[in-house]
């Protein structure tokens, strides 16, 4: 009798030792600034002291309207790389109004839809 409950001590401590190592790694995993989305946008503003950008931003579901906002950004290097103009792609937060991996996006006029060889406004 003493070894089936010393066995069965053994087996919920290992039990218990298995879900403290799931919950422990599903918290690892949890990120603290949030939920991350994706902002797209114009450059309309560069502050190089406050290290920040004014972004007129796409509407981005299930986080925000389009809006002009202004973000710290988490590479200073950017400032001097960003023009006013740019469309930018970056990943944003929702505890969070730092923007991260910035990326000038191109925009390609010439042919923007396969089959439609020149845009409404280029057409003659």
């Amino acid at each position: 009798m003493d070894y089936w409950r010393g066995l069965q001590r053994v087996y919920v401590v290992l039990a218990i030792a298995i879900v403290g190592l799931f919950a422990a790694k599903g918290i690892a995993q949890t990120d603290p600034r949030g939920k991350s989305y994706t902002l797209r946008g114009t450059v309309e503003g560069i502050n190089d002291f406050a290290q920040s950008i004014r972004v007129n931003q796409e509407r981005i579901a299930g986080y925000s309207n389009a809006r002009v906002a202004t973000y710290s950004i988490d590479d200073p290097a950017m400032l001097k790389k960003l023009e006013i103009g740019d469309r930018i792609v970056a990943t944003i937060y929702e505890k969070d109004d730092t923007l991260y991996d910035i990326r000038v996006v191109q925009i390609n006029d010439a042919n923007p839809i396969p089959g439609n060889p020149l845009p409404p406004r280029l057409r003659k």
